[in-house]
């Protein structure tokens, strides 16, 4: 036995070989019928209004997809899948068992080759009293506008839409909503869109299901061109006795902002006013930019782009340096003298001048440069007290104080006494 199988085993194993290889082209070359299962195919509903016209709504229980054994040629039933195959549920047929027929065909242009059976041959509904709720709608848009353009009003004139079907069914109904394509629009007009309802999952409801009324509306796109504008900050009135501006701090330094064209060609500068009326503080504010807009430029119609709508301002109020000097007679000019009299200046504690200036400006200041000057013209003789007086008008404030004056009447060194050398 052992010499019977090792002999000639080459051969044997050839022959094997070749045994499966005549096994492959006979089945190829007869092309055998087959059996095979596809699974999932939709069963679509027809006529469901019969149900609808009674008052009536309803829900599919089971037999919303099927499955069918397909049977044929090899090289046929291997291409075919469950698009090729179309099931329908006829309401007219519905029996009083609340039973559909389900009736399958095949749109394959090999159908005549096929038979195939449903493992389910009836969609099983539960009739319901119909509902109806009213519903928002709501605008989802899809994608974005051609860049350098921005969407400056999507809106439409129903607000409201019914829905009806089964109370199951419509108690579900979370929102309606419209999908709306701007993807690459850069032009305004108005579009139809048709609506479809969520349910509580957010869940695309089936349209079979429920009816929208009206199930579709119209929506009106508005897209307007965007440009780049500086923002800038001024301040508006004259801060408290002795204190200054600093530099204006703000943030951001421009915005984008949309609005008609012939608008947006006009306007190159943004400017947001901040009263400095008495203030004696650095003051800090916030803008909110869209409140500011709607405010301001409400007749132009101007949107904010700019996703950041609070503009961040700081304007420093501050204090002046104070330098104070002493009067001297060689700071002060007096003005108005005649040659009658004789005119000497006297210093007291009020006889002082304060400059006051901003920070780090006052380092070469002097008395001398502010033009100091009396009016001694038509003082008789005697001791005045007279306010000092000041040519200058720049930046620095003053603060001047008073002199003496003491007018006497001049002696003239070529006569004596009352008795003059021309009587």
């Amino acid at each position: 036995m052992k010499n019977l199988i090792s002999k000639n085993i080459g051969l044997k194993l050839l022959s094997v070989l070749l045994a499966l290889l005549l096994w492959l082209i006979v089945m190829n070359v007869e092309d055998p019928a087959v059996t095979r299962t596809i699974y999932d195919i939709p069963v679509q509903i027809v006529n469901d209004d019969v149900i609808k016209s009674r008052g009536y709504g309803y829900t599919v229980e089971s037999g919303e997809k099927i499955d069918i054994r397909v049977k044929g040629r090899r090289s046929v039933v291997d291409g075919i899948t469950a698009d090729d195959f179309i099931a329908t549920a006829d309401f007219n047929s519905v029996s009083s068992m609340k039973m559909v027929p389900i009736e399958v065909r095949c749109k394959d242009e090999h159908e005549s080759e096929l038979s195939w059976t449903a493992r389910t041959e009836t969609m099983a509904i539960i009739l319901e009293a119909e509902g109806t709720v009213s519903k928002s709608i709501r605008l989802e848009k899809i994608g974005d506008v051609k860049e350098g353009y921005f969407l400056y009003d999507c809106s439409t004139e129903t607000s409201l839409v019914s829905v009806k079907g089964a109370e199951s069914q419509v108690a579900t109904v979370k929102e309606v909503v419209a999908d709306v394509k701007i993807d690459g629009i850069k032009d305004s007009g108005e579009v139809e869109i048709e609506l479809y309802a969520v349910d509580t999952n957010n869940a695309k409801m089936d349209s079979k299901k429920i009816t929208i009324v009206p199930d579709t509306i119209k929506v009106n796109l508005t897209v307007c061109p965007v440009k780049s504008v500086p923002l800038n900050v001024r301040a508006v009135g004259t801060p408290a006795e002795y204190c200054y501006l600093g530099d204006v701090e703000f943030a951001p330094a421009q915005v984008q902002i949309t609005a008609e064209e012939s608008i947006l060609a006009s306007l190159n500068e943004i400017v947001v006013d901040v009263s400095v009326y008495g203030a004696s503080e650095t003051i800090n504010k916030q803008i909110n930019l869209e409140e500011f807009f709607e405010s301001t430029y409400k007749v132009k119609g101007i949107k904010l782009v700019d996703q950041n709508s609070t503009m961040g301002i700081k304007v420093p109020i501050l204090n002046m340096e104070e330098k104070s000097f002493d009067l001297k007679a060689e700071d002060i000019e007096l003005r108005g003298k005649d040659e009658h009299h004789s005119y000497t200046m006297y210093f007291n504690w009020m006889s002082k001048v304060v400059v006051r200036g901003k920070i780090g400006e006052m380092t070469n200041v002097e008395a001398s440069d502010f033009g100091l000057y009396v009016d001694v013209e038509g003082l008789e003789k005697g001791n005045h007290s007279i306010q000092v007086m000041s040519d200058y008008d720049g930046e620095y404030a003053l603060e001047i104080g008073k002199i003496n004056v003491l007018v006497d009447d001049l002696v003239n060194e070529t006569y004596q006494g009352n008795i003059y050398p021309d009587e």
